[in-house]
């Protein structure tokens, strides 16, 4: 079953652990907005299920789930990471050629669990994209769950969940540096 976007209370944690995640965070966003996705790669765990659910359109008091438990707009594990990645790389990657503009937008990062060498994280994030050299753009807005594994080398990523806030997304394509 898909989990849910952020309806708890998040869990105490030092500042420092804290100050720790965000910078995280940032270094991912500054990797993604740069097109930085080998480098961006290494912070993947080879485990990792990066899911990004088709989000419901509902009435009030229906029993439906906001978020598909069947339908997503991506599912991927390392391997299909690692090959969008490679494709992107390749100057025949028509859906990034011209490349994309970029920018990230960190936002509440909270702490929802705490184990002895995870945490499951919290954060909203807008992104904006413009491409080409029209005046079109992207401006998407989600919140994403992100379980990270801290070991001895820093943070990795095994597990993300992205909430998009759309119900109809209005983009050219769901690219990885999106999410």
């Amino acid at each position: 079953m898909t989990p849910t976007p952020l309806s708890g209370r998040p869990v105490a944690v030092d500042p420092e652990t804290q100050h720790h995640v965000e910078q995280f965070l940032y270094y991912e966003a500054n990797l993604l907005d740069g097109f930085d996705l080998e480098e961006w790669l290494t912070l993947l765990d080879e485990d990792i299920l990066l899911q990004v659910p088709v989000r419901a359109a509902r009435h009030p008091g229906s029993e439906r789930p906001e978020f598909s438990d069947e339908s997503n707009y991506l599912r991927e594990d390392y391997d299909m990471i690692r090959e969008r990645v490679g494709r992107l790389s390749k100057e025949y990657a028509w859906s990034e050629n011209p490349r994309s503009r970029v920018r990230h937008v960190i936002g509440n990062v909270q702490i929802l669990d705490t184990t002895d060498h995870s945490l499951e994280v919290a954060n909203n994030q807008h992104v904006f994209r413009s491409y080409g050299d029209t005046a079109d753009h992207d401006m998407i807005s989600a919140q994403r769950h992100t379980t990270l594994c801290d070991d001895a080398d820093g943070y990795t990523i095994t597990g993300r969940t992205v909430y998009l806030d759309h119900s109809i997304l209005n983009t050219k394509n769901l690219t990885l540096p999106l999410l």
